[in-house]
């Protein structure tokens, strides 16, 4: 009995216990009429009475098997729950279980697998949404750039306000003897990476108005980032002090910095790195030759995921349309360069290329 099927062996034992009871009903009237026959019409009520005591007690026996039925079968749904919630939902069930509740949980299991598949891909693009949108709000609590005139530069940037999740976080500060600028973003978006982005900002603003010289200010930022766990940055920290051609730096992206000026574009390489390490030490680099009226121009390497280019072929994109157009200012190189950005976008059909490009142009005036 007990290799019979769940399916076989309820139906059974409902059949057979209907069966006894009707053989015992119908033996038990059958004893009575035999017994009890009264032709006469004597003893009518005893008679009735009996055949009501005997309903009643069918109905009894009737209601107790289905309680003790419904028993098994609520300890039959507790078993499977148990052994469902002991066991991966994406795991099969094991091949030498054979039997028919064990085929019972292979299917609920695939069910729910698939519902959780189904209701995850969901929760995966609410989570998404729900991350952009904290991120969001997260820039939202940078402050606009301001570009404070600073003697013997012409300084652009763009863009000015953190207007999406994955947006740079662009600054210049003043200092005694000159500036000090960061550069710094994620390939990516998301809650860390702007939270991380706010923290950096909460650094820098703690030398908004320093009197203390560019060189000693970078050298204490730097050593703060090391106190960060700071993942995937791509950072850019750059200052020029009292010797105006001479730019002090690290430079951890793929994309260098360009130094233009009437002769052709020059590359400024990075500090080795594609990102910034915490755990590792970084020294700083100098770059000089920095002459009046030279251009050096920084651009965020989500500019060239965007447009599927590496660093040396903007460059070539960039190099006789500048050199043409000889512009007179910051604001008109970095107009030019959102321009022409724009139009390379155009005929890689992007939506909106301008979106992912962060810039800063300083120009050397004195």
């Amino acid at each position: 009995m007990k290799r019979v099927s769940i399916r076989k062996k309820i139906p059974f034992l409902i059949g057979l216990f209907c069966f006894i009871l009707f053989l015992a009903q119908f033996l038990l009237a059958e004893f009575a009429f035999t017994h009890w026959q009264n032709p006469a019409g004597n003893n009518v009520l005893n008679f009735k009475m009996l055949g009501l005591y005997l309903s009643l007690a069918f109905s009894v026996a009737t209601a107790f098997f289905t309680y003790h039925l419904l028993g098994f079968i609520y300890k039959m749904f507790l078993r499977a729950a148990s052994e469902i919630q002991h066991v991966d939902l994406g795991s099969d069930t094991d091949d030498e279980e054979s039997s028919e509740e064990a085929s019972l949980l292979r299917s609920i299991k695939l069910a729910l697998f698939q519902a959780e598949e189904s209701v995850s891909g969901v929760n995966f693009e609410n989570q998404f949404d729900w991350e952009l949108s904290k991120a969001v709000s997260l820039n939202r609590m940078v402050p606009d750039l301001e570009l404070k005139k600073i003697q013997g530069w012409d300084i652009s940037a763009f863009p000015s306000i953190m207007r999406h999740a994955n947006s740079d976080y662009m600054r210049i500060i003043k200092t005694k003897d000159g500036f000090v600028g960061i550069l710094a973003g994620h390939m990516e978006p998301g809650v860390t990476e702007s939270a991380e982005r706010l923290f950096i900002h909460g650094i820098i603003s703690a030398y908004a108005n320093t009197e203390e010289p560019s060189f000693d200010i970078l050298d204490k930022i730097e050593s703060s980032f090391h106190k960060l766990s700071l993942q995937g940055l791509k950072l850019s920290l750059f200052g020029i002090g009292s010797e105006k051609d001479k730019l002090k730096f690290l430079h951890f992206m793929d994309m260098p910095v360009f130094q233009f000026s009437n002769q052709g574009i020059q590359v400024i390489e990075g500090s080795g790195d594609d990102s910034w390490h915490a755990l590792h030490e970084h020294e700083f680099s100098m770059a000089d030759g920095i002459e009046i009226g030279d251009y050096l121009v920084w651009g965020s390497d989500r500019t060239l995921k965007e447009f599927g280019l590496t660093s040396f072929e903007i460059m070539e994109e960039f190099v006789d349309y500048l050199l043409d157009l000889s512009p007179n200012s910051s604001r008109e190189m970095l107009l030019a360069i959102a321009k022409k950005m724009e139009k390379m976008g155009k005929e890689r059909n992007l939506t909106n290329p301008l979106e992912k490009l962060s810039i800063f142009v300083l120009r050397r005036t004195k």
